[in-house]
């Protein structure tokens, strides 16, 4: 798929996961860390879990809507990784009596969040447009994708118990869409409800140091999930990605290695060697606005 983006960006694509996103890595190691990802009992969410599980997470927190497939989701996941402790927890992150009750219960129980995954998302009916679908049901979408999304990230930062010293980790799911909205034309209100999600997030981060809250977003690729069949798709639609390529990418944007790309938007295609060196990196560096959320040509 061409890019938008004027700078040459990694030559290399992935449509699967590859040495350096391994989540056995040492050095991309969870060990003794807890994470928490939403939207998990099933698709990307779930494939980032279980790979958060096998960089060696002490804790992984799970959640969901249907409280079947959550639990179905944390007994195969107990059963591959015996070590760490599963949680599974029915929210709907819309609800903010939901995300306060979770958050609440984690303190109470004396977790401390190190690793936060914003998977879950809300993509509305396709056919009309926005002006057709109305502002209550467009509003459905940023109540979800954007209110959601940073209510999570303030409870995630200011839990009580965590120390100042002990590093936070941010990891969003956002889209392609949000910078190339065609590819969304029977959902336009998803690329909106995203952007506004990343442009949240990336806000954010121009005031906390990723030694203190590291985020990144990033496009997890065309995976087939339980949402892409509702929407119509097939296996033979596409040529899809593997599920374990956004799965382990999350595990090394979570580590220091992701640093330098701070507030940044990403796709786990991208060859991660790459943008850690050469000119792209150098543009990384110098480019305050490159790979973020705004106006291109001005």
């Amino acid at each position: 798929m061409a890019s938008p983006f004027s700078c040459k960006l990694p030559v290399t694509m992935h449509r699967s996961p590859y040495p350096t996103i391994d989540p056995s890595r040492p050095e991309l190691s969870q060990h003794g860390r807890a994470a928490l990802v939403t939207g998990s009992s099933s698709g990307i969410g779930f494939a980032i879990a279980r790979n958060l599980a096998h960089a060696k997470a002490a804790v992984v927190i799970l959640t969901g809507r249907q409280a079947e497939s959550l639990a179905d989701a944390v007994k195969r996941l107990e059963l591959q990784y015996p070590a760490t402790r599963f949680i599974g927890k029915k929210m709907d992150i819309a609800n903010s009596a939901h995300v306060d009750k979770l958050w609440d219960e984690l303190h109470a129980g004396g977790v401390v969040v190190d690793v936060l995954v914003l998977n879950a998302a809300r993509v509305q009916r396709t056919g009309p447009t926005m002006l057709e679908l109305g502002h209550e049901e467009v509003f459905e979408d940023f109540v979800t994708n954007v209110k959601g999304s940073m209510h999570f990230a303030e409870r995630f930062y200011k839990q009580p118990l965590r120390q100042k010293a002990r590093k936070l980790n941010l990891v969003h799911v956002s889209t392609m869409a949000i910078h190339e909205p065609d590819v969304s034309v029977a959902r336009p209100n998803y690329p909106a409800s995203k952007s506004a999600a990343t442009m949240v997030l990336q806000q954010i981060a121009r005031d906390v140091s990723p030694t203190d809250m590291q985020i990144l977003s990033f496009h997890p690729g065309a995976i087939f999930t339980g949402a892409a069949e509702k929407a119509g798709y097939t296996r033979e639609s596409l040529n899809w990605d593997d599920e374990d390529l956004p799965g382990s990418y999350a595990v090394w944007a979570a580590s220091d290695e992701a640093a330098f790309l701070h507030g940044r938007f990403t796709w786990a295609a991208w060859d991660v060697d790459e943008l850690q060196s050469g000119e792209l990196r150098k543009r990384i560096d110098s480019d305050p606005a490159f790979l973020k959320v705004g106006v291109a040509g001005l």
